[in-house]
């Protein structure tokens, strides 16, 4: 897999981390920076396979203009032996429902895959899915009354370029106040799948891929 568009997304969250907390336009523009770790089992067609310990790596930025979208990039990689890929996410978004008690966003997200390889498991023949697809977006915080306790979930699903996608996270974080930002802490459980009978056709049994496993991981509001 190549590690260059890690290293530059890396330094590209760094850099905007520590422009916006120069800023003093805090109540106009607001940002989080985020990184998980993913223990996921790959699973092609009907047969199990390798695991993957995967990064995930994301930046969102929002603006109280009313008729422009929020913007969040997120960086997954799968690496096993069958399976392996680079998603891209970059998603455009509107919040929905802002209350004490309950965040709703939703919108539209463009995925590139790179990097990509699956070897069918029954006669070992190779392909690829480097494609770029879209796919709707929606995202939740549900908070516990009087608690720094959130129930968190988000949902990608699209049908473009012969792929069916899902990618489904849903867990809980706890945040925590420092200084002028916040620090959240957040655990839960994610699957990506993605079926298609042009790229995923095998003897092994229905024409998919699948990763699905818990994470751990933090992020910092500002």
């Amino acid at each position: 897999m190549n590690k260059l568009p890690l290293v530059a997304l890396v330094g590209l969250l760094s850099f905007n981390a520590s422009s916006f907390a120069a800023t003093e336009t805090d109540s106009f523009y607001k940002g989080k920076v985020g990184a998980d770790m993913w223990w996921g089992s790959t699973k092609l067609n009907e047969v199990r396979k390798d695991d993957s310990s995967s990064p995930s790596l994301y930046f969102a930025f929002e603006h109280k203009f009313p008729m422009l979208p929020n913007a969040s990039i997120r960086y997954t990689t799968i690496d096993s032996s069958d399976l392996a890929f680079d998603k891209y996410d970059y998603t455009f978004y509107y919040n929905v429902l802002d209350h004490d008690l309950m965040h709703f966003d939703a919108g539209i997200t463009v995925t590139q895959y790179s990097g990509s390889k699956y070897i069918e498991p029954v006669n070992g023949g190779q392909s690829d899915f480097d494609e770029l697809t879209w796919s709707f977006y929606g995202g939740a915080e549900i908070n516990v009354p009087k608690t720094n306790i959130d129930f968190i979930g988000s949902m990608e699903f699209g049908d473009s370029k012969g792929i069916k996608s899902t990618d489904l996270m849903a867990g809980v974080q706890y945040r925590l106040p420092v200084v002028d930002s916040e620090v959240a802490f957040r655990g839960g459980y994610r699957v990506i799948d993605l079926d298609s009978d042009e790229v995923f056709a095998s003897d092994a049994g229905k024409a998919f891929v699948m990763v699905d496993g818990w994470f751990m991981g933090a992020e910092l509001r500002f």
